[in-house]
């Protein structure tokens, strides 16, 4: 299990902090959707807020839309994180037994971008993926104070800034999966702690070295 959430995340969330994707192709591009929020306004989401967020778009584009995934973006000039609040998401969705894939960007509590790619994910059952932000009981805010009394996990610097969350359905155990990311104090190593969000309890934690701060 741990082999497949660590591909996952450093499939998504590592791209996700050294580059942004140029969507000018696809149809979706480009709109935003009428939130009530001041357009100068930097608005920090929590995971669960986010996803809120991103499923109401997502529901308008199909209304069979299941979550799949989804990780904070490390594009902040300084760290963020420090209270489980990030400006930048980014939510993914699909459909179940269908190879549809809809991406969900958010900053500053609004959708800045949706993009439908037709063949992008492996046909799955609905069993991999998230019904609702219902199943998650427990948000980041409070998932990173338990990862913090758990070990010592510090705020990245200059990479991965702040500390950063994902998320993704354990499709074995039937659960949604959050991921609360930071460093150690050397900032040579990523520690990586996965909870249950339905019950707040930890399921797996480790360290795995990666760009240097």
């Amino acid at each position: 299990m741990k082999k497949f959430f660590l591909l996952l995340f450093i499939c998504i969330f590592l791209a996700s902090c050294q580059q942004s994707k140029d969507h000018d192709t696809t149809l979706d591009s480009n709109k935003k959707s009428e939130v009530a929020f001041s357009p100068d306004m930097e608005m920090g989401l929590t995971l669960k807020e986010a996803i809120e967020i991103a499923q109401k778009e997502a529901l308008q584009w199909n209304k069979e839309a299941m979550l799949y995934s989804g990780n904070s973006v490390d594009k902040d000039t300084t760290p963020t994180g420090m209270e489980g609040r990030r400006k930048y998401w980014s939510i993914e969705f699909g459909i179940p037994n269908k190879k549809d894939y809809y991406l969900v960007t958010i900053q500053n509590g609004k959708v800045l971008d949706k993009v439908h790619v037709s063949n992008e994910l492996n046909a799955m059952p609905k069993s991999h993926f998230i019904s609702s932000v219902e199943e998650f009981k427990y948000d980041t805010p409070e998932l990173l104070k338990r990862a913090q009394k758990i070990t010592k996990i510090y705020p990245g610097d200059t990479f991965a800034k702040g500390y950063n969350f994902s998320f993704t359905k354990d499709s074995q155990k039937n659960i949604p999966i959050v991921m609360v990311i930071g460093w150690d104090q050397s900032k040579e190593n990523m520690i990586y702690l996965l909870f249950n969000a339905e019950t707040g309890e930890l399921e797996e934690e480790f360290e795995r070295e990666q760009y240097k701060n």
